[in-house]
């Protein structure tokens, strides 16, 4: 079977499962792809684990746009900035859990964790 045979009948078999888009190189409609961002947003409480459902789906849209959509769809992330949540993406994108967890880390409006001492005021 030859190369183009073979990705059409991929193509075939996900679209019959509802999975078309998955497949490299699909491009969503701006409705449709927000319609999935919201239910993969929701389906994850842990921002982490969220993000990178959305990154991990959806590598054809550009970094920006679903910063965005994250944006709207977690309240968690409303202290920062669309370019800290690209930065979030890219860093979780190239980085991992650890690079994620570093650039959150840096950020201005970052969750301050409390310290042991309770005779240090900050």
């Amino acid at each position: 079977m030859d190369d183009a045979t073979q990705e059409d009948g991929a193509a075939d078999a996900a679209d019959d499962g509802g999975l078309g888009w998955l497949l490299p190189g699909h491009r969503p409609a701006p409705a449709e792809a927000l319609r999935r961002i919201q239910a993969l947003c929701a389906a994850w409480p842990d921002l982490h684990a969220a993000m990178f459902a959305v990154l991990a789906t959806h590598q054809e849209l550009p970094r920006d746009m679903l910063a965005a959509a994250i944006k709207q769809f977690r309240p968690d992330l409303d202290p920062y900035t669309r370019e800290d949540v690209v930065g979030l993406l890219t860093a979780l994108w190239n980085g991992g859990k650890s690079g994620f967890d570093a650039v959150l880390r840096t950020r201005a409006n970052a969750p301050k964790k409390v310290g042991g001492f309770s005779w240090v005021k900050e």
